[in-house]
Protein backbone atom coordinates (compact mmCIF):
# COMPACT_ATOMS: atom_id res chain seq x y z
CA UNK A 1 0.00 0.00 0.00
CA UNK A 2 1.53 3.57 -1.38
CA UNK A 3 2.12 6.44 1.46
CA UNK A 4 -0.58 8.20 -0.20
CA UNK A 5 -3.17 5.52 0.34
CA UNK A 6 -2.37 4.99 4.19
CA UNK A 7 -2.61 8.59 4.72
CA UNK A 8 -5.97 9.09 3.22
CA UNK A 9 -7.16 6.16 5.00
CA UNK A 10 -5.86 7.94 8.12
CA UNK A 11 -7.79 11.12 7.46
CA UNK A 12 -11.49 8.96 6.57
CA UNK A 13 -10.91 7.27 9.94
CA UNK A 14 -10.30 10.25 11.62
CA UNK A 15 -13.22 11.76 9.50
CA UNK A 16 -15.08 8.70 10.87
CA UNK A 17 -14.87 9.37 14.16
CA UNK A 18 -15.62 13.17 14.26
CA UNK A 19 -18.46 12.54 12.59
CA UNK A 20 -19.77 10.09 14.93
CA UNK A 21 -18.76 12.00 17.76
CA UNK A 22 -20.65 14.83 16.58
CA UNK A 23 -23.62 13.33 16.31
CA UNK A 24 -23.26 10.56 19.12
CA UNK A 25 -25.61 12.36 21.70
CA UNK A 26 -28.77 11.66 19.02
CA UNK A 27 -29.83 8.17 19.14
CA UNK A 28 -30.51 6.61 16.54
CA UNK A 29 -28.57 9.36 14.46
CA UNK A 30 -25.30 8.88 12.61
CA UNK A 31 -23.64 9.70 9.23
CA UNK A 32 -20.99 7.21 9.29
CA UNK A 33 -22.68 4.94 7.75
CA UNK A 34 -22.98 7.39 4.45
CA UNK A 35 -19.45 8.78 4.63
CA UNK A 36 -17.96 5.04 4.85
CA UNK A 37 -20.00 3.80 2.09
CA UNK A 38 -18.76 6.35 -0.28
CA UNK A 39 -15.52 6.28 0.88
CA UNK A 40 -15.35 2.05 0.25
CA UNK A 41 -17.70 2.30 -3.35
CA UNK A 42 -14.37 4.77 -4.36
CA UNK A 43 -11.22 3.53 -2.61
CA UNK A 44 -12.45 -0.05 -2.95
CA UNK A 45 -12.63 -2.70 -0.52
CA UNK A 46 -8.55 -2.71 0.94
CA UNK A 47 -8.27 0.99 2.16
CA UNK A 48 -11.61 0.40 3.42
CA UNK A 49 -11.09 -2.76 5.42
CA UNK A 50 -7.96 -0.91 6.81
CA UNK A 51 -9.77 2.70 7.57
CA UNK A 52 -12.30 0.51 9.17
CA UNK A 53 -10.50 -1.12 11.28
CA UNK A 54 -8.17 1.95 12.58
CA UNK A 55 -12.15 3.92 13.24
CA UNK A 56 -12.92 0.87 14.74
CA UNK A 57 -9.48 1.16 17.70
CA UNK A 58 -9.78 4.76 17.46
CA UNK A 59 -13.16 5.77 18.28
CA UNK A 60 -12.09 3.96 21.87
CA UNK A 61 -10.21 6.59 23.00
CA UNK A 62 -13.27 8.76 23.43
CA UNK A 63 -15.58 5.98 23.86
CA UNK A 64 -13.50 3.44 26.01
CA UNK A 65 -11.89 0.29 25.22
CA UNK A 66 -15.42 -2.24 26.02
CA UNK A 67 -14.29 -5.90 24.18
CA UNK A 68 -17.94 -6.68 23.07
CA UNK A 69 -17.88 -3.17 21.12
CA UNK A 70 -14.26 -3.62 19.90
CA UNK A 71 -15.23 -6.85 18.48
CA UNK A 72 -18.66 -5.73 16.73
CA UNK A 73 -16.90 -2.61 15.26
CA UNK A 74 -14.24 -4.70 13.98
CA UNK A 75 -16.55 -7.72 12.18
CA UNK A 76 -19.13 -5.16 11.21
CA UNK A 77 -16.70 -2.70 9.61
CA UNK A 78 -14.15 -5.16 7.58
CA UNK A 79 -17.68 -6.65 6.28
CA UNK A 80 -18.98 -3.39 5.62
CA UNK A 81 -15.97 -2.42 3.44
CA UNK A 82 -16.13 -5.33 1.76
CA UNK A 83 -19.34 -5.40 0.73
CA UNK A 84 -19.28 -1.77 -0.38
CA UNK A 85 -16.15 -2.17 -1.82
CA UNK A 86 -17.64 -5.02 -4.18
CA UNK A 87 -20.19 -3.08 -5.28
CA UNK A 88 -18.06 -0.43 -6.45
CA UNK A 89 -16.28 -2.52 -8.75
CA UNK A 90 -19.41 -4.96 -10.03
CA UNK A 91 -23.10 -3.21 -9.28
CA UNK A 92 -25.81 -5.37 -8.41
CA UNK A 93 -28.83 -4.92 -11.20
CA UNK A 94 -32.12 -3.16 -10.72
CA UNK A 95 -33.63 -6.44 -10.71
CA UNK A 96 -31.61 -7.86 -7.77
CA UNK A 97 -32.23 -4.86 -5.54
CA UNK A 98 -35.73 -5.38 -6.47
CA UNK A 99 -35.51 -8.50 -5.51
CA UNK A 100 -34.28 -7.85 -2.09
CA UNK A 101 -36.13 -4.65 -1.26
CA UNK A 102 -39.45 -6.39 -2.03
CA UNK A 103 -39.83 -8.84 1.05
CA UNK A 104 -37.87 -6.35 3.03
CA UNK A 105 -41.22 -3.96 2.49
CA UNK A 106 -43.12 -6.79 3.00
CA UNK A 107 -41.57 -7.88 5.97
CA UNK A 108 -41.52 -4.38 7.42
CA UNK A 109 -45.52 -4.24 7.10
CA UNK A 110 -46.04 -7.47 8.39
CA UNK A 111 -44.49 -7.03 11.53
CA UNK A 112 -46.08 -3.86 12.16
CA UNK A 113 -49.50 -4.87 11.73
CA UNK A 114 -48.67 -8.38 13.51
CA UNK A 115 -46.87 -6.11 16.36
CA UNK A 116 -43.52 -6.64 18.08
CA UNK A 117 -43.66 -7.58 21.67
CA UNK A 118 -42.21 -4.36 23.53
CA UNK A 119 -43.37 -2.58 26.02
CA UNK A 120 -46.61 -0.48 25.49
CA UNK A 121 -44.66 2.67 26.00
CA UNK A 122 -42.53 2.16 22.71
CA UNK A 123 -45.34 -0.02 20.67
CA UNK A 124 -46.80 3.10 18.68
CA UNK A 125 -43.29 4.16 18.10
CA UNK A 126 -41.92 0.74 16.97
CA UNK A 127 -45.33 0.92 14.47
CA UNK A 128 -44.50 4.03 13.29
CA UNK A 129 -41.11 3.06 12.37
CA UNK A 130 -41.89 -0.23 10.77
CA UNK A 131 -44.24 1.57 8.15
CA UNK A 132 -42.11 4.57 7.56
CA UNK A 133 -39.18 1.66 6.32
CA UNK A 134 -41.94 0.25 4.70
CA UNK A 135 -42.55 2.97 2.53
CA UNK A 136 -38.52 3.64 1.89
CA UNK A 137 -38.18 0.46 1.08
CA UNK A 138 -40.99 0.10 -1.32
CA UNK A 139 -39.90 3.77 -2.67
CA UNK A 140 -36.37 2.26 -3.45
CA UNK A 141 -38.27 -0.57 -5.17
CA UNK A 142 -40.23 2.05 -7.50
CA UNK A 143 -37.25 4.11 -8.03
CA UNK A 144 -35.19 0.86 -8.81
CA UNK A 145 -37.81 -0.31 -10.93
CA UNK A 146 -38.30 3.02 -13.17
CA UNK A 147 -34.90 5.08 -12.91
CA UNK A 148 -32.45 2.12 -13.85
CA UNK A 149 -29.63 4.37 -14.93
CA UNK A 150 -29.28 5.12 -10.87
CA UNK A 151 -28.83 1.04 -10.25
CA UNK A 152 -25.87 2.18 -8.31
CA UNK A 153 -28.18 4.62 -5.86
CA UNK A 154 -30.40 2.15 -4.93
CA UNK A 155 -27.82 -0.66 -4.25
CA UNK A 156 -25.90 1.47 -1.79
CA UNK A 157 -29.26 2.93 -0.50
CA UNK A 158 -30.61 -0.72 0.01
CA UNK A 159 -27.16 -2.35 1.50
CA UNK A 160 -27.12 0.69 4.07
CA UNK A 161 -30.29 -0.13 5.25
CA UNK A 162 -29.49 -3.82 5.31
CA UNK A 163 -26.19 -3.53 6.87
CA UNK A 164 -27.47 -0.97 9.61
CA UNK A 165 -29.68 -4.22 10.62
CA UNK A 166 -27.32 -6.77 10.28
CA UNK A 167 -24.78 -4.27 12.78
CA UNK A 168 -28.17 -4.59 15.69
CA UNK A 169 -28.58 -8.44 15.05
CA UNK A 170 -24.46 -8.67 15.37
CA UNK A 171 -24.85 -6.72 18.64
CA UNK A 172 -27.56 -9.17 20.07
CA UNK A 173 -25.32 -11.61 19.28
CA UNK A 174 -22.34 -10.94 20.32
CA UNK A 175 -22.91 -9.00 23.20
CA UNK A 176 -25.02 -11.68 24.89
CA UNK A 177 -22.29 -14.30 24.07
CA UNK A 178 -19.34 -12.18 25.52
CA UNK A 179 -21.18 -10.79 28.75
CA UNK A 180 -22.66 -13.95 29.89
CA UNK A 181 -26.17 -13.00 29.73
CA UNK A 182 -29.30 -14.94 30.73
CA UNK A 183 -31.90 -16.17 27.79
CA UNK A 184 -34.20 -13.46 29.30
CA UNK A 185 -31.96 -10.65 29.44
CA UNK A 186 -30.94 -11.20 25.45
CA UNK A 187 -34.35 -11.75 24.67
CA UNK A 188 -34.60 -7.79 26.53
CA UNK A 189 -31.45 -6.90 25.23
CA UNK A 190 -32.59 -7.97 21.32
CA UNK A 191 -36.04 -5.76 22.16
CA UNK A 192 -34.43 -3.11 23.64
CA UNK A 193 -31.81 -2.94 20.44
CA UNK A 194 -34.76 -3.37 17.82
CA UNK A 195 -36.06 0.07 19.49
CA UNK A 196 -32.85 1.93 18.40
CA UNK A 197 -32.17 -0.13 15.19
CA UNK A 198 -35.37 1.13 13.34
CA UNK A 199 -34.68 5.04 13.73
CA UNK A 200 -31.07 4.07 12.86
CA UNK A 201 -32.11 2.01 9.32
CA UNK A 202 -34.46 4.75 8.60
CA UNK A 203 -31.28 7.44 8.97
CA UNK A 204 -29.36 5.45 7.39
CA UNK A 205 -31.09 5.17 4.43
CA UNK A 206 -32.41 8.45 3.59
CA UNK A 207 -28.59 9.61 4.55
CA UNK A 208 -27.04 7.73 1.73
CA UNK A 209 -30.18 8.54 -0.44
CA UNK A 210 -29.32 12.40 -0.19
CA UNK A 211 -25.46 12.13 0.21
CA UNK A 212 -24.00 9.39 -1.54
CA UNK A 213 -23.53 10.98 -4.95
CA UNK A 214 -22.29 14.32 -3.18
CA UNK A 215 -20.03 12.02 -1.55
CA UNK A 216 -18.84 10.33 -4.38
CA UNK A 217 -17.65 13.42 -5.73
CA UNK A 218 -15.61 14.35 -3.33
CA UNK A 219 -13.99 11.12 -2.74
CA UNK A 220 -13.46 11.01 -6.40
CA UNK A 221 -11.82 14.55 -6.53
CA UNK A 222 -9.46 13.52 -3.59
CA UNK A 223 -8.56 9.77 -5.45
CA UNK A 224 -7.53 11.46 -8.73
CA UNK A 225 -5.54 13.82 -6.89
CA UNK A 226 -7.96 16.75 -7.40
CA UNK A 227 -8.72 19.96 -5.05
Amino acid sequence: MKPRELAICAVAASLLVAVQLALSFVAGVELVTAVFAAFCYVFGARSGVLTGLVFSLLRCLIFGFVPNVVLLYILYYSLFALVFGAVGRVCPPAWLCEAALVPLAAASAFFAVRGIPVSAVYKTRVSVMLWVLFGIFTSLAIFALFARERGELVAVTSLAALMTVLFTLADDLITPLMLGYSREAAAGYFYSGFIVMLPQTVFAAVSVFVLFYPLKRAMTAVKNGKR
